[in-house]
């Protein structure tokens, strides 16, 4: 069998569990006779495109995307060639980048490779493009199942390390892992803990998630002396955030050191306790008094092949977290041979038997983990020394590497004899409601074809000529064209165009846009059928394929209503060329308007929603006609491809209104849907906090853009002076040398 396994985090790569799960998986199934391909990011001493281990059965393909040799952090790779590329990685949630690249290199592996079972994480959701461009009928035809491994979605993640969730990276994230998840043709988990979080979180069917734990892969018994179960470390491994409950960890090693003089606690691993008013070099500092910190060592981040030296020094493991998955440091504490002190909270409940392997407190707490700790520091040396002992065994019986490939295959035959389901659809959750969801639509069977495109043309159509052109270089017809215009005399150039084409023409004294393009519906109507419309600006620039991917996403998914797609504008600078947002879905639509203005409506979902309100200002009018389609119940799409241009002209229906008007348009949208409102409310203050810090974001980007440029005039003109001043010594050189050339004569 061929496997697929996408994984940023791919050793070297900086990782933590989820990249050393993917590590060993793939290299016990290569030497279990499979073929493994795996999908990573470049990075140092990996940075080929293509490698091969494992005698030719193990395959890396890695993409670029970050740059590890920049001394600024979170730099782009410079091989990110594509705009596209680039503006994905300075969006809002850069692993997207990543994310498309994975998607186009798995298409062409599935039909050159001959895939049979693509897997990939939630985290990040590095599936989610390969996934929507299938549901799309985008792809190759060859279609195998995909699974969806739960190591650590980011929603959990960012619950219990106490972030913002209205941050917009968080809420991008959840999106597309809830997307990803959603659209699995089956999940897979390491723990019965989170397997059961997710069955009740995602709205699953008991036990439709399968469960095998994570391998051990190669990770050694250590020896240990007599001195070391003696006066050994107290080791914590693994990055220092407040989800693996360090904080109240620290707090209760605190409080015992005092009656313990012979204890010392270890931390191995990043400290990313830092908030906006402390770092996290400061928050450790508070936290330990200064007659203690000779006896709380903080390693700092260490190569993952060092861990087994700290660990041989240490007499116990600890994993304090307040919510765990199946964590791979206490897997690689126990195969060592420590007893680990953990919470129920994660799958280390499933790993360790209390007082046995190790000890178990409920919950993360600083009470709990003090008394859980006093009473490991009361087990006689000897004691602790056969706990360790019995842990090796105990975690090397569950996750043997042998039994669990074996569970794998089994896992993995069974779901390819299955076939594939759900990521052939789009799933329900982008029609999900905070208390409900409408009834889904499908389209009705008729005579409809095509796309009928409606162009509002102001200002004597000075910005027309480059969006006329660009509907000419459609590799598929549009149905119709209408050109909807208040003041083209009749020998205009736009006009004999348009009649040549033979397009439609329709002179409108009242110019606003939801008025315009009203009339623009009805004379398409009146000559045709198409399946959809799409309404343009006359500067908007479609690229040569727009018509052709719209229409056959209408064609292909007949639950949607509505077809988007990644925009940009070459003619701007910078970030401003490019703009990708996940597939529209609310309550995420009532904030912002996520779809293009650009966007298809299937005609038969436009006619529904009553076409456009005429007293919706310009500006506002796409907006709250995507919300009336949405609202009954027809699927938004993105498709993940810039397939257009939109215009700025200042005169276009895309400009802002005037600040007055704001309030009561958006108070008019609102108020069209109150019971779907209703359901929303409470996520709908999240949104808006989520809006403003993006808001703060992009205000921030542009002030950063501002002073660059001012700091680039300062040197253009510091380069002048120099240049003038350049010039004016060479004059003077040279009449010295005239003068000195008359006195020597």
């Amino acid at each position: 069998m061929k496997h697929l396994i996408i994984c940023r985090e791919y050793p070297p790569a900086p990782s933590g569990g989820i990249g050393t799960y993917a590590f060993h998986i793939a290299r016990l199934l290569a030497e279990a006779g499979e073929t493994v391909h795996v999908i990573g990011q470049m990075w140092e001493r990996a940075d080929a495109r293509v490698e091969e281990e494992c005698h030719g059965r193990l395959i890396i393909h890695r993409v670029p995307y970050e740059d590890w040799a920049s001394l600024l952090p979170h730099q782009p790779h410079p091989r990110l060639g594509s705009e596209e590329e680039k503006g994905l990685f300075k969006s809002s949630f850069p692993p997207q980048c990543f994310s498309w690249q994975a998607s186009l290199i798995a298409e062409k592996l599935v039909e050159q490779e001959g895939i049979d079972i693509i897997e990939a994480q939630d985290f990040e959701a590095p599936l989610y493009y390969f996934q929507l461009r299938r549901a799309l009928g985008k792809g190759p035809k060859r279609r195998p199942p995909c699974f969806v491994h739960l190591h650590s979605p980011t929603e959990f993640i960012a619950r219990h390390n106490d972030w913002d969730l209205s941050l917009p990276a968080v809420l991008t994230a959840k999106r597309l892992e809830d997307y990803s998840i959603a659209a699995a043709d089956a999940l897979l988990c390491p723990s019965r803990y989170l397997a059961r979080q997710a069955e009740a979180h995602y709205g699953l069917a008991s036990g439709s998630i399968a469960v095998v734990p994570l391998p051990i892969g190669s990770n050694d018994t250590l020896e240990r002396s007599e001195d070391t179960w003696k006066e050994g470390t107290i080791c914590y491994a693994g990055r220092l955030e407040r989800r693996k409950g360090v904080i109240e960890w620290i707090e209760a090693a605190v409080e015992v050191a005092a009656a313990y003089p012979a204890a010392r606690f270890e931390f191995v691993g990043k400290n990313v306790l830092g908030t906006n008013r402390m770092s996290a070099e400061d928050v450790v500092e508070h936290l330990v008094p200064r007659d203690l910190r000779s006896r709380f060592l903080f390693r700092g981040e260490q190569p993952r092949s060092s861990l087994s030296k700290y660990l041989s020094h240490a007499r116990m493991a600890v994993v304090p977290s307040r919510w765990e998955n199946f964590p791979n440091t206490c897997v690689e504490a126990m195969c060592s041979g420590l007893p680990v002190l953990a919470t129920r909270q994660g799958g280390m409940a499933e790993m360790i038997e209390d007082g046995r392997t190790g000890w178990l407190v409920d919950e993360a707490n600083s009470d709990a983990l003090r008394q859980a700790l006093t009473r490991a520091l009361d087990t006689p040396p000897a004691r602790v020394a056969e706990m360790g002992r019995h842990a090796s065994v105990d975690i090397r019986r569950m996750c043997d590497n042998s039994r669990i490939v074996e569970s794998h295959l089994d896992f993995r035959n069974g779901f390819v004899k299955q076939g594939v389901g759900r990521s052939l659809q789009l799933p329900p959750n982008l029609l999900r409601f905070a208390g409900g969801a409408p009834e889904r639509r499908r389209a009705q069977k008729g005579h409809y074809s095509g796309l009928g495109l409606v162009i509002v043309c102001r200002d004597r159509g000075r910005f027309a000529d480059e969006c006329l052109s660009s509907i000419e270089r459609q590799t598929r017809k549009p149905a119709a064209v209408a050109i909807v215009h208040d003041e083209l005399a009749e020998g205009h150039v736009i006009i004999s165009q348009a009649r040549r084409l033979g397009w439609l023409t329709v002179r409108q004294g009242n110019l606003q846009a939801a008025t315009a393009k009203n009339a623009g519906i009805e004379a398409i109507a009146s000559v045709a059928s198409p399946l959809g419309y799409v309404f343009l600006d006359e500067s908007d620039r479609l690229r040569p394929g727009f018509i052709s991917e719209c229409e056959s996403t209408l064609e292909h998914c007949e639950e949607v209503g509505i077809v988007s797609c990644w925009t940009g504008d070459d003619k701007a600078a910078g970030d401003d060329r490019f703009r990708a947002v996940p597939c529209p879905a609310f309550p995420y639509q009532w904030v912002i308007n996520e779809a293009a203005e650009l966007s298809a409506v299937r005609a038969e979902a436009l006619k529904e929603a009553g076409n456009f309100r005429p007293f919706m200002e310009d500006g506002f009018e796409n907006w709250d006609l995507f919300n009336a389609v949405m609202a009954a119940g027809w699927i938004a799409v993105t498709i993940p491809a810039r397939l257009a241009a939109q215009g700025h002209s200042e005169s276009g229906a895309t400009r802002s209104v005037h600040n007055h008007s704001v309030g009561w348009m958006r108070k008019s949208m609102l108020d069209r849907f109150p019971d779907l409102i209703a359901l929303d409310a409470r996520l709908l203050v999240l949104l808006v906090e989520s809006r403003a810090a993006e808001n703060l974001r992009n205000e921030s980007h542009t002030l950063r853009k501002q002073i660059a440029l001012a700091r680039t005039a300062v040197k253009e003109l510091n380069k002048a002076i120099m240049h003038v001043f350049d010039r004016i010594k060479k004059k003077a050189y040279r009449a010295s040398a005239r003068m000195l050339g008359i006195f020597k004569i």
